[in-house]
């Protein structure tokens, strides 16, 4: 199992550390996801993948459905 430090989850997510600790506070996703490990917050690298790959898949869900809206 791997997991990942802040500084490498908001270089996958191509955001700020600070937005990920401000997620990990309001118990929003992805931030939501870490766990304390002593001083440090880790996030299994797995559960992240999939996070995004779900929020990836709803996103191209709307855009179709808004694209067949527009359709004549």
């Amino acid at each position: 199992m791997q997991y990942l430090t802040i500084a490498e989850v908001a270089a996958r997510l191509r955001t700020t550390k600070s937005a990920i600790y401000t997620q990990h506070h309001r118990g929003q996703a992805p931030g939501a996801l870490g766990v304390k490990v002593g001083r440090r917050l880790l996030w299994n690298a797995a559960d992240l993948d999939a996070w995004f790959h779900r929020r990836a898949a709803a996103a191209e869900q709307l855009t179709e459905a808004a694209a067949a809206e527009h359709r004549p």
